[in-house]
């Protein structure tokens, strides 16, 4: 008998087993069986009816800017940073910063994501960590390392002994904690906002403690091209020249790499992170997705932050990622079953968690979600793929049941590890704090154009 068995779902496993009506076995955290016959389970998952497929593994978010939601609208990134974003991320305090990472968690699970790679501020991010071993999500936490005033945005960090000090700590702390289900990520803000010497440190860290790397890269085109006309050269010639371009780096956005770097990249290893939504509200452009799976890239999905976004929500992602490329390369340009293994198998493996999350496999870690697919947007199911259904059907609030490293963390839409009424509480207050502190105030609604 089995700890759990999801009994009866239709299974997107993304991996060799395919696309089948199967019970998935859990037992002692991991995948025991997928098949007709697994047995009894001492609980039992009723997903008949229902689309069973691996957790959703968000490869670009922002936990410390959940608290941030709809106060920097209708900007551009630059400003967004300046004016905005960057005042009330140097606000936080820990109680703050906890608040936002549990209300960002809290809508991350319920929504299907059960694997988050984070990208904090410059203070604060145990924060996030101990959230994030709190609620039960699968997370690679890295507090963002700044050592270098960047032009343009302003933002100012810490000296570089200091922001190292902290990196290394949060290795030696949570690397590997709740029995691996917590991970840390050596994160400098963007090739610009850390010194040569930081991201010399960097790439050697991680290449002994066996880390990835995550940054910002080319998100804007005038600051990619400001950039790019200094010493170092554009974004991508900068991070090869520091040994950083290779398999551990997950680079969020890249909308503007120019034609040399495109060339690095093939090849390289590293992970593009597509982030279609906050690219669109900030009106960063579009990055050329089809082309970057066309040259081999690695390509994974993210919501990024909700200060950008407004959402942290998959479905939202993986719809935009479908249907944003189609005028430009076509209607088979990304076919649901590409997008559905961007956001599974393409964030396991920038994560380099490939052999352990992104499909439903015996012996991978159950990270597994039940989403439901008997509401009027769902139907009928006749004649359409299960990932079509995921990818164009599906929103957020389908996903019923979630299931990370074999413990139910989502069950009938409800959060099982925290109080969601009291992480909203907990989190409005907190805004109210944030926003008392850094000085701002919560925009005036529009009253739109005058009709007539």
């Amino acid at each position: 008998m089995s700890e759990l068995v999801v009994r009866g779902g239709t299974v997107i496993t993304s991996g060799p087993l395919g696309t089948l009506t199967a019970d998935v076995a859990i037992d002692g955290g991991v995948v025991a069986a997928v098949g007709a016959d697994v047995g009894a389970g001492d609980d039992e998952i009723d997903a008949r009816g229902c689309i069973v497929m691996p957790g959703l593994v968000q490869a670009h978010v922002h936990l410390c800017q959940t608290l941030m939601r709809g106060l920097a609208d209708d900007y551009d990134v630059i400003d967004w940073l300046r004016e905005r974003v960057w005042p009330m991320e140097q606000a936080h305090d820990e109680a703050t910063l906890g608040a936002s990472a549990a209300l960002g968690i809290a809508e991350l699970l319920c929504g299907g994501t059960t694997t988050a790679l984070s990208m904090e501020s410059i203070h604060h991010t145990e924060a996030s960590f101990a959230a994030a071993h709190r609620l039960g999500i699968r997370a690679v936490i890295g507090k963002a390392l700044m050592d270098r005033w960047e032009p343009g945005t302003e933002m100012v960090g810490e000296d570089t002994e200091t922001a190292w000090s902290d990196a290394v700590a949060h290795v030696e702390r949570w690397h590997g904690a709740a029995d691996g289900r917590i991970g840390v990520a050596l994160s400098p803000r963007g090739p610009r906002n850390a010194t040569p010497e930081m991201w010399r440190r960097v790439v050697a860290l991680a290449d002994d403690a066996d880390l990835c790397i995550h940054t910002h890269v080319n998100e804007n085109r005038a600051q990619a091209d400001r950039l790019g006309a200094t010493p170092e050269g554009r974004d991508l010639v900068a991070l090869r020249s520091w040994g950083a371009l290779d398999r551990r780096l997950v680079m969020a956005h890249c909308v503007w790499l120019d034609e040399q770097e495109r060339h690095l990249l093939r090849g390289s290893g590293a992970t593009v992170c597509h982030c279609p939504s906050a690219n669109l509200k900030l009106a960063s452009g579009i990055a050329p997705i089809p082309e970057y799976l066309g040259d081999g890239v690695n390509v994974a999905l993210g919501a990024d932050g909700a200060a950008c976004n407004n959402r942290l929500d998959m479905f939202t992602e993986m719809r935009s990622a479908a249907l944003l490329h189609k005028p430009r390369y076509g209607p088979r340009a990304m076919p649901a079953a590409t997008v559905v293994d961007m956001a599974t198998m393409g964030g396991a493996r920038a994560l380099g968690l490939e052999r352990r999350i992104g499909s439903i496999e015996p012996g991978k870690a159950a990270d597994v979600i039940v989403v439901r697919a008997d509401r009027p947007h769902s139907r009928p199911l006749g004649g359409s793929h299960p990932h079509d259904t995921i990818v164009y059907a599906t929103v957020a609030s389908d996903v019923r049941d979630v299931v990370v490293d074999g413990r139910v963390v989502v069950r009938d839409g409800q959060l099982r590890t925290g109080d969601p009424a009291a992480i909203a509480a907990d989190a409005e207050h907190a805004r109210a704090t944030l926003l008392e502190r850094c000085g701002l105030a919560q925009p005036a609604a529009s009253a739109g154009p005058a009709g007539g």
